[in-house]
């Protein structure tokens, strides 16, 4: 029976309600976050409450890069979940109706309504029934207002001109600023999801090897084996596309797992075109030892442990075959 193992490293978590309104209400927040400090940003697991975050940097980012990072990502949270908490108050001392008063002003009822109705669709698909202090149930109905952000670019932030629709992830621009954005980076400046086929800096000398163990089981899918994914690489020395050509980096051996079901193989299946694609991996500074110029994980969430759960990249954790299949899709790496 293989053995696994796993640790756990750069996590924040923070509350359903509040992430949800973040990245469906103020989504250029966290857009402005990732650019400003080179991170990408990842749900790495979840219960009913709460969702847990994984950080990654960039490859040449200094080593303090990612505590910044978090501290920035913290600040954002907390300042979110401020800004929901006094359009609560406002709302239960006001009620609903105060809002529609002109005296009240257009932001704060443009606030309520974002407000309530983030709450509304996020402790309805958790379950829950609100923050912490909260006296009424956001399970009910909540009236659906237009926001005005719907007709507003999230680049130049101006009122769109020429919308165009990106097809895949279907987020709206100005048809400049889309074309600009593209030219830079073939992703979408909201979700980065890619379009076109990107190739990654993954040395070219790996070799991916799968096996499966039908003793193995993995917590959660009992009824299948296990798909063991081993990634072999030799030592080798960094070319034009890595951080420091001409220097040497080591070899390395790194095992993942998968349940051997239909989603399982799925998934399987869209690793290897991620491998082929160099996508795996890169060659950095690794997020656990510190050590520089050796190849680490290129965001693309794999199962290092069989048991654990998410804080330890294992077993269960319900959501981790979709997800791990939006990240690949966010690469361009799909069935099709």
């Amino acid at each position: 029976m293989a053995a696994c193992g796993g640790t756990s490293k750069n996590k924040v978590t923070v509350p359903k309600y509040v992430w949800d309104f973040l990245t469906k209400e103020s989504p250029t927040k966290l857009v402005k976050l990732r650019d400003e400090n080179k991170v990408r940003i990842l749900i790495d697991g979840e219960t009913s409450e709460i969702y847990v975050l994984r950080l990654t940097t960039e490859a040449h980012v200094a080593a303090n890069g990612l505590p910044l990072a978090r501290k920035a990502l913290k600040a954002l949270l907390k300042e979110t979940e401020k800004e929901l908490k006094k359009s609560q108050r406002m709302h239960e001392l006001g009620g609903c109706m105060a809002f529609s008063d002109k005296s009240m002003g257009h932001a704060a009822a443009e606030l309520h309504y974002r407000g309530q109705t983030a709450f509304s669709r996020a402790q309805h698909s958790s379950g829950s029934r609100g923050p912490p202090g909260s006296s009424r149930d956001f399970r009910r109905e909540e009236p659906v207002v237009e926001d005005d952000q719907e007709n507003q670019c999230p680049i130049c932030l101006g009122e769109i001109q020429n919308i165009k629709t990106l097809e895949k992830c279907r987020h709206s621009f100005c048809e400049d600023c889309i074309t600009r954005a593209l030219q830079v980076k073939k992703a979408c400046p909201m979700c980065g999801r890619f379009y076109g086929q990107l190739v990654g800096n993954q040395p070219e000398n790996g070799r991916m090897l799968v096996s499966k163990d039908s003793s193995l089981l993995l917590p959660g899918y009992e009824k299948y084996g296990t798909i063991i994914i081993q990634y072999v690489f030799p030592p080798g020395i960094q070319g034009s596309e890595h951080p420091n050509p001409g220097i040497r980096y080591p070899g390395t051996t790194r095992v993942a797992y998968l349940p051997d079901c239909a989603e399982g193989n799925k998934v399987l299946a869209l690793f290897k075109k991620a491998f082929d694609q160099r996508l795996t991996f890169t060659i950095g500074t690794s997020m656990t030892t510190g050590r520089p110029n050796v190849i680490t994980w290129n965001d693309i969430h794999h199962k290092t442990n069989c048991t654990g759960g998410p804080q330890l990249f294992g077993y269960p954790d319900p959501t981790y075959l979709t997800r791990v299949q939006e990240e690949l899709r966010a690469k361009g790496i799909s069935e099709d």
